[in-house]
């Protein structure tokens, strides 16, 4: 009898968005948007060569703290 695998893990490319158009399904935004928004440093969006990355976790973690109130 086999043993059952466990189930993967996520994988850290599993978190990671590349391109503006990504980035932006995500957010719920436009590719300009997510470009204003990264210009302007209002998320955590970076840049590897020409393509802005962003992780979906700080992402969420952003919006959270955005949408908390006090």
């Amino acid at each position: 009898m086999e043993i059952p695998k466990q189930q993967s893990q996520d994988k850290v490319g599993d978190d990671l968005l590349i391109g503006a158009e990504a980035i932006g399904g995500e957010l719920g935004m436009s590719p300009s948007e997510v470009y204003y928004a990264f210009r302007k440093k209002k998320w955590p969006i970076g840049k590897y060569g020409s393509q802005l990355i962003a992780s979906k976790s700080k992402l969420r973690r952003a919006a959270r703290t955005i949408t908390e109130t006090t």
